[in-house]
């Protein structure tokens, strides 16, 4: 059987941990444990914990205050010492459907070549506070993978991967990363490994006003994306950190996107090169929209 270890990060969780467990402890067909890393919950978060770890394949420590990011790359290096086949993220307050891992890793398997890397991720079901239907989101199965290593729709509590890819990932810590979820596909795709986009929800992603992130509609919280795309996704940035790690082992083919993305500014050719949509498409007005204000206000 299929050993997937999966990795949280907590924090006030309390109120919608232990549902998020049991739907963990569901999964078919794959054995599993849990890593879980507390960032410092000063509700009953802990007790929880401490008490799941008692009866399932649950471990959890305490860890210093973090962002998102560098709490799951922690967890990402302390998984490197571990030895499972597969990897996953989780968020604590999502429920999962009991084959969303036995699915993931038929996809991989499907795709495993020798000792290749390898990472799938899914849509989403987005739910209210109380696991009420809103919509499923799919993703954009025409979006290239070009397009996807300029700005991500991985969203990390859908991510599998295997241990290949954790080993890479873990040998380097940018100092910028933008998300840890982000950071694993780029990682990925610049170093010649597949990717696995299914279009599919296979959890409940629950919306409620405590989401570190979320997809929430209406007026305000598209406001809020356009915002964060504009001023908060810092892609030049991130770029200029994955060369900094990776560029010697570069495929071509993202090297030459790399270069594009961290010299545009000065550089037409290269502008134009990010402009046409036949290298960049979003396949989304809105956001084909963001990313060309991006580039003309030099903010990519």
């Amino acid at each position: 059987m299929d050993r997937v270890l999966i990795l949280l990060a907590t924090y006030n969780g309390k109120k919608y941990l232990q549902e998020q467990l049991d739907s963990l402890y569901a999964q078919k067909d794959v054995e599993i444990k849990i890593l879980v890393r507390d960032d410092g919950s000063t509700d009953l978060t802990q007790n929880i914990l401490e008490e799941n770890a008692k009866k399932h394949p649950l471990i959890w420590y305490q860890g210093e205050h973090k962002n998102v990011q560098d709490g799951y790359f922690e967890l990402m290096q302390k998984a490197s010492e571990m030895q499972y086949d597969y990897i996953a993220f989780c968020d604590q307050d999502d429920v999962w459907d009991n084959d969303k891992l036995s699915i993931a890793i038929k996809k991989i398997k499907e795709n495993f070549i020798n000792d290749n890397l390898v990472l799938y991720y899914s849509g989403q079901r987005l739910v209210d506070s109380n696991l009420k239907f809103i919509e499923n989101h799919k993703l954009n199965s025409r979006r290239s993978l070009k397009t996807r290593f300029v700005l991500s729709d991985f969203a990390g509590c859908t991510g599998v991967f295997n241990k290949q890819l954790l080993r890479e990932v873990v040998k380097f810590k940018p100092n910028y990363m933008l998300m840890h979820d982000t950071w694993v596909l780029r990682v990925c795709l610049c170093l010649g490994g597949k990717v696995i986009v299914d279009s599919e929800p296979r959890m409940n992603y629950r919306q409620h006003q405590n989401n570190t992130v979320g997809l929430k509609h209406g007026f305000f919280s598209t406001i809020k994306q356009v915002q964060l795309y504009m001023f908060s996704y810092q892609i030049e940035k991130l770029t200029n950190e994955l060369v900094r790690g990776y560029g010697s082992r570069m495929t071509p083919e993202y090297k030459e996107i790399c270069d594009w993305i961290c010299n545009y500014k000065t550089n037409l050719k290269y502008r134009i090169k990010l402009l046409n949509k036949r290298n960049i498409d979003f396949c989304n007005r809105g956001l084909n929209f963001t990313y060309k204000l991006k580039i003309g206000m030099n903010k990519l």
